[in-house]
């Protein structure tokens, strides 16, 4: 018998970051896995559009847009009560919810994706109130409702466990994979020079890429930079990075760094929307630096290996988990001095860069969508 599996997609609408960029990816290595169908088919539901992605018109996808009549697309009402009556009105075995919570007036099974990193922002971090208070509330809820949390790595799972006071026997780890365009991808070297110049980068460049929460320390990357950019005067710093600041701070700190030291030392962008741009950027960098206190995985770091560009990270249980000793790291994210020296010694110290580039590919092999698919599959047919 087919299960019929519902899941919730409203950040595949508009620019996508982390839960947007890993369900898109998620979605195709389902379609893509060998007899899918025979065992599944997956209801998709959206608040406001269908986003337009070829792999989404797989017969084992159903694409439903959830609007109230005569009312303007609502995420409150899209989430917390017209997925619920989907859950029944489509006869679904189940739901799966990828963005760390669990609807307040769902019933039926579901298994959720929960990061520890949600804890962190929801006690420690700077996201607006109502969004602390909505992560609070509805991560709680599936704690408690949920059949099973999925998390994507063992430091994760224990991090969560402890956390919310759960057993580790709820939580199953299934860790993300790695696009699998990265491994497809080559540049010429024009082609390098030419994203370089768009972005006008000069010459070497160190580079920060995602959602610039405070736990990931993009200010202080930046404050450590301007400490070493007198002795590396061709160097720069693209931080491509949308700011969770609150306020904003980014932009003009690029801009006061860039005034004191007298050149255009710091790039700051946003975001950036081009795919090929991106990878071809982080392949032409000389380090990438992603010093975050809490994550459950952090593809940044994990991306740049698979390119062959070592990079910085926080000294932690899930870095040693993933990097071993394949990573320059940081013990104290906080300590601006200490990041300064480890991006010298990124830069610099060409035996150990060495090291992480050849011990780079295999690590990233533990990362595969292909086998992403098939732990959330088996998850699927166990509990629902």
């Amino acid at each position: 018998m087919i299960k019929k599996i519902g899941i919730e997609c409203h950040n595949l609408e508009g620019p996508r970051f982390g839960v947007g960029q890993t369900l898109i990816q998620l979605l195709e290595a389902f379609s893509q896995t060998s007899r899918v169908a025979e065992k599944f088919e997956f209801h998709l539901y959206f608040k406001k559009e269908i986003p337009s992605d070829k792999i989404l018109e797989s017969p084992i996808f159903h694409k439903k847009i959830l609007r109230a009549p005569y009312l303007p697309p609502s995420f409150v009402l899209f989430y917390h009560f017209l997925i619920p009556l989907r859950y029944f009105i489509d006869s679904l075995d189940g739901f799966f919810f990828p963005g760390y919570m669990l609807p307040a007036f769902f019933i039926g099974k579901s298994a959720v994706v929960l990061t520890n990193d949600v804890h962190y922002e929801i006690h420690n971090g700077n996201l607006p109130l109502r969004y602390r208070l909505a992560y609070r509330v509805f991560s709680w809820w599936a704690i408690k409702k949920a059949d099973k949390i999925i998390t994507v790595s063992a430091a994760a799972k224990k991090e969560i466990s402890r956390l919310y006071r759960i057993s580790a026997d709820k939580i199953e780890v299934a860790p993300w994979g790695l696009n699998k365009e990265l491994s497809k991808l080559s540049f010429s070297a024009d082609e390098i020079e030419n994203i370089k110049k768009k972005f006008s980068i000069k010459k070497d460049f160190i580079f920060s890429w995602g959602q610039a929460f405070p736990r990931r320390h993009f200010k202080e990357a930046i404050l450590a930079f301007a400490k070493i950019a007198k002795d590396f005067p061709n160097l720069q710093y693209l931080a491509a990075c949308a700011d969770k600041y609150n306020p904003p701070i980014l932009a003009a700190l690029a801009q006061k760094v860039n005034a004191d030291l007298g050149r255009e030392a710091i790039i700051y962008k946003s975001y950036i929307g081009n795919q090929k741009d991106l990878f071809g950027l982080i392949k032409a960098a000389r380090l990438v630096i992603y010093v975050s206190r809490c994550e459950a995985m952090g593809l940044p770091p994990i991306e740049a290996l698979c390119l062959k560009t070592p990079a910085i990270v926080a000294d932690n249980d899930l870095t040693d988990e993933i990097f071993n000793n394949n990573a320059f790291f940081v013990k104290n994210p906080d300590d601006i001095e200490e990041t300064a020296q480890a991006i010298k010694n990124g830069i610099s110290n060409e035996t150990k860069r060495r090291e992480i580039i050849e011990n780079g590919l295999r690590i990233a092999e533990k990362f595969s969508w292909p086998a992403a698919s098939k732990n959330f599959l088996e998850i699927f047919d166990k509990i629902f």
